[in-house]
């Protein structure tokens, strides 16, 4: 049991290394020195990923099975996941994009700023938690997401590494969470304690960056809309 949990701490904390919409979300929280919101973004995301990973795990399962005959027997319910997908992820980089770091002159207005922001949120705009949760549903639309969780996981019980037991793997799921948690805490508290090396222009060009990243995971997931969908089957 003590075995699985480390191992997917493991696993998490390594597959959560590559860069990807999650990453560039946490990046922006953390240059600004936001650790909290930041965190709170992964943590979703984190907890999604225990889903993800479970779900991976029981892939074999019938209920498995039947959702992925409805997804491959009626083409509009996967089209317009991927439709309401693409407009999250265009809406997180235009919002992204569009972001300046505040000025050292503007600093006696941030507090401000950050009581509308929470009014704002009171009426129903964005928390980081709910656009961390967001970003880990969007990962859904990529075609190769869930198989590649999928390999892995069945890397693991082919070696023996993992066993079938629902036990075990509900552990290992847990694991996995908390290994994406912990490698983004560790991002963030080496990013936040050297975000002071930046320039403002330096991170004005980082927070576009980070917005042209989501509007271009967009554009792919878009691509392998047009290309993928069986047109003929919907008209």
């Amino acid at each position: 049991m003590v075995a699985a949990i480390l191992l997917g701490i493991v696993g998490g904390f390594v597959l959560s290394i590559p860069p990807g919409p999650l990453a560039v979300a946490v990046s922006k929280q953390g240059l600004e020195g936001h650790f909290r919101p930041a965190f709170l973004i992964a943590l979703a995301a984190a907890i999604m990923d225990v889903f993800y990973i479970l779900i991976a795990a029981f892939a074999s399962s019938a209920i498995i099975v039947a959702l992925r005959d409805l997804v491959n027997s009626n083409g509009w319910f996967l089209l317009v996941f991927q439709i309401l997908c693409v407009g999250v992820l265009l809406f997180l980089g235009i919002r992204y994009f569009r972001q300046k770091k505040p000025r050292p002159e503007e600093a006696r207005f941030i507090r401000r700023e950050e009581e509308q922001e929470q009014r704002a949120r009171q009426m129903g705009h964005p928390t980081p938690f709910f656009i961390g949760l967001l970003i880990a549903v969007t990962n859904l639309a990529t075609p190769t997401f869930i198989p590649s969780m999928i390999a892995f996981v069945g890397y693991l019980q082919a070696n023996g590494l993992l066993s079938h037991d629902v036990g075990v793997k509900v552990l290992f799921s847990l694991g996995f969470g908390v290994g994406t948690s912990l490698w983004f805490v560790v991002f963030l508290r080496i990013l936040i304690k050297h975000r002071a090396k930046f320039s403002t222009s330096m991170l004005d060009i980082i927070f576009k960056f980070a917005g042209a990243t989501f509007i271009l995971f967009a554009a792919l997931i878009t691509y392998n809309v047009i290309i993928t969908t069986e047109w003929s089957t919907l008209l």
